[in-house]
């Protein structure tokens, strides 16, 4: 069976919880997309006006993220297949702020390497990183022939990159082909089938039959472990851990070294209190697989259980560049903002946490306004 092998930061976080980290800070589809002039890799200066007139790609993208190499490789393939129907593709650079001579040639010699057919850009100063409000290393930007924003995806998680060329030929006006057969065994075309039901349910906002969906694609073929795996995620996220505990049960020693499986023992560390075991988990998850986010994810939930906030901070802003969606840490967060805010206390650096979780602005704004009764201020008599 074709597995696609998700990377399991599927579509959950849009729809399960309102709590989430955008694809792009104050832009959506639809949105004119901003201008930008930025030297290329020569020091030639390009500008957005280089994609006026037809569907274009903007990439934004580091030297330091493996899934910016991954999804370079891919865009090159890309520009073969698509580039003589009209599509344009830009890939900008976002090492970091006041770039050195010596990084700018590392740019050019990561970049030349590989040896792109599409112009690559220096973002030198962040400040297209910042007008375009990317939140995560790599983030690919699907306009249309008008410059209007399309499609995003934050992150490259390889779950979507057939949504992403999905888009890419909408843009262009390509019907998508059709599905190559298959052959399925019975219990796999219907574990094939409740997957795609769950996918559904999870885009529709209706996890609990998400869920079951997913239970039911896992029954189906037992030697899936995706399926299960998405199950335990969805249960943590909605605060149930009793599945993703069967799920640690029955796996084998050879399986937990996976950073996913490991992350969801965390967790379940983190819910029965044990913050010290959490945090020995997740600690060791970040040493070992420190590109892919799980252990920054766990080490910025156990600082906040702490009371750590800065330490929080520095952590979830980490992981919410290398794998911006996290329903689970999502979750947790919600849960421990919505009790301070039940409990009338001010919160540590809290526009910085609304800025990796923009809703949490709103839940405050909820949970003061509707929820709790309006203490009066000094002087004021109580209503």
């Amino acid at each position: 069976m074709n597995r696609w092998l998700v990377a399991l930061t599927l579509v959950i976080a849009p729809v399960l919880l309102p709590v989430r980290a955008g694809a792009l800070m104050n832009l959506h589809p639809g949105d004119v997309s901003p201008p930008f002039t930025l030297p290329d890799l020569a020091g030639k200066p390009r500008s957005n006006e280089t994609l006026a007139g037809a569907p274009a790609v903007v990439l934004f993208w580091s030297t330091w993220s493996p899934r910016s190499s991954e999804m370079l490789d891919d865009f090159k393939r890309h520009a073969a297949v698509y580039g003589g129907m009209g599509l344009k593709i830009i890939a900008i650079n976002i090492d970091g702020e006041n770039l050195g001579a010596g990084q700018k040639s590392a740019i050019r010699e990561y970049a030349g390497s590989r040896e792109l057919p599409f112009p690559v850009l220096l973002d030198e100063d962040l400040k297209t990183f910042a007008a375009w409000g990317v939140m995560a290393h790599p983030t690919e930007v699907v306009l249309d022939a008008g410059g209007r924003i399309a499609y995003v995806l934050p992150g490259y998680p390889p779950s979507l990159r057939e949504e992403l060329e999905e888009a890419i030929r909408k843009t262009l006006g390509i019907k998508a082909p059709p599905a190559p057969a298959v052959a399925l065994s019975g219990a796999e075309e219907e574990a094939h089938m409740f997957w795609n039901l769950g996918r559904r349910f999870l885009v529709t906002g209706d996890p609990e039959r998400a869920r079951e969906a997913f239970r039911r694609a896992a029954t189906a073929d037992p030697s899936w472990l995706e399926a299960p795996i998405m199950v335990a995620r969805i249960s943590l996220a909605l605060g149930s851990p009793v599945e993703a505990e069967q799920l640690a049960r029955q796996v084998s020693p050879e399986t937990i070294n996976r950073g996913d499986l490991r992350y969801l023992l965390g967790n379940l560390m983190l819910l029965k209190g044990d913050l010290d075991a959490a945090e020995r988990t997740f600690r060791g998850l970040q040493e070992r697989l420190p590109a892919e986010g799980w252990g920054a994810w766990g080490l910025g939930m156990v600082a906040l259980a702490r009371g750590d906030y800065r330490a929080a901070l520095v952590a979830l802003e980490q992981a919410s560049r290398l794998q911006p969606e996290n329903p689970e840490a999502e979750a947790f967060v919600r849960r421990h903002f919505r009790d301070r805010f039940l409990r009338q206390e001010a919160i540590p650096e809290e526009a910085q946490f609304v800025k990796i979780f923009p809703a949490l602005a709103e839940i405050r704004e909820r949970y003061y306004r509707v929820f709790l009764p309006r203490r009066p201020a000094p002087g004021e008599a109580a209503p």
